[in-house]
């Protein structure tokens, strides 16, 4: 039987009880089993919006049910990051709002020693308001794990950093530009260097900055030629080098949801496919590689579901196939 390129179907949505749902996250088990988290509620901000956490396991034909993992009485969850370290620990990074806006949340995680299934307990990482995460943490060649933050207040990206599989963590100074960017994400690059987009705020275009010392200081943020209309892209270097970013390829909107490839470290982006392309909102995607090659992307589709999709890098050139999964 002839592998699908393209293989789709819903993690989450159609609950009355949490009509509004969105910013999910992504991240392969060494089980094979994949994980999934977003927040949702009766709409952005509201004190009844929770971070749910579902599971799909290797040989099952969908997604489980999803399960609260995070509430906070009163409060509002949001922007959960999954991730697993090289002790294959489970982290799972959120924040809570403490006031009116995202720019009076809490840093928080917890972490897992069975892939998921039970969790520690709640870690506050950083007490100060203000400062946000987006998308996952990478592991440079080093060991040093690279995680993405950002400044909701002064809306800047910036970087923490830890040489101990998260023990410890220590932080950059923000990445400034006019207007500001926020939700940085990295790759590492061959030759060493991070590389790292970042979302803008009213220039409709994606930013870019390089760090030559495993994310600790940056070149200052230059504008790309990737269209951004204020809303989150997310990037993976593949297996082979190339490098795939899942953006909004318009400057205004948030249709068309797209993938994009790289085969020179994000030079040019010459091949570039739609996920969505209908009306409504398509956004917040979260991009990871599989062991076994594949490409997937979970994101935020119209608000009320969200989306799994699964790729091989021949879509993305262009690569006719069927594809399998509900499209709509």
């Amino acid at each position: 039987m002839t592998e699908q390129l393209k293989h789709q179907e819903f993690v989450f949505g159609g609950d009355p009880d949490r009509p509004s749902a969105h910013a999910s996250t992504i991240v392969e088990l060494s089980s094979g089993e994949l994980l999934c988290a977003w927040y949702a509620g009766e709409r952005e901000g509201a004190g009844d919006v929770a971070v749910l956490l579902a599971r799909r396991e290797p040989a099952a034909e969908g997604w489980g049910s999803a399960e609260v993992f995070a509430k906070t009485e009163g409060r509002t969850e949001g922007n959960p990051v999954l991730f697993m370290d090289p002790t294959e620990r489970v982290w799972l990074f959120w924040v809570t709002q403490y006031g009116d806006g995202w720019d009076t949340c809490k840093l928080k995680y917890r972490r897992s020693e069975d892939g998921g299934r039970t969790w520690g307990r709640t870690v506050i990482q950083r007490d100060e308001l203000g400062w946000m995460y987006r998308h996952k943490p990478i592991v440079l060649r080093s060991g040093r794990i690279l995680l993405p933050l950002y400044d909701e207040v002064r809306w800047l990206s910036l970087f923490g950093w830890s040489d101990d599989n998260g023990q410890t963590w220590h932080y950059g100074e923000a990445l400034p530009s006019d207007p500001g960017n926020i939700q940085p994400s990295p790759v590492q690059l061959a030759d060493g260097r991070i590389f790292a987009i970042m979302r803008t705020g009213d220039h409709g275009h994606l930013w870019q900055a390089w760090s030559h010392d495993e994310g600790e200081t940056w070149t200052k943020p230059t504008l790309s030629s990737l269209p951004n209309p204020n809303s989150g892209a997310d990037m993976v270097r593949l297996d082979n080098g190339h490098l795939v970013l899942a953006f909004n390829n318009t400057s205004e909107g948030r249709s068309p949801l797209s993938l994009a490839l790289s085969e020179d470290e994000g030079a040019s982006w010459p091949f570039v496919r739609d996920l969505e392309a209908g009306p409504g909102e398509y956004s917040y995607p979260a991009i990871i590689q599989t062991a076994d090659g594949r490409i997937h992307v979970t994101y935020t589709y119209l608000r009320t579901h969200i989306k799994h999709v699964s790729v091989r890098e021949e879509w993305i050139r262009g690569a006719d196939a069927s594809e399998s999964g509900p499209t709509n």
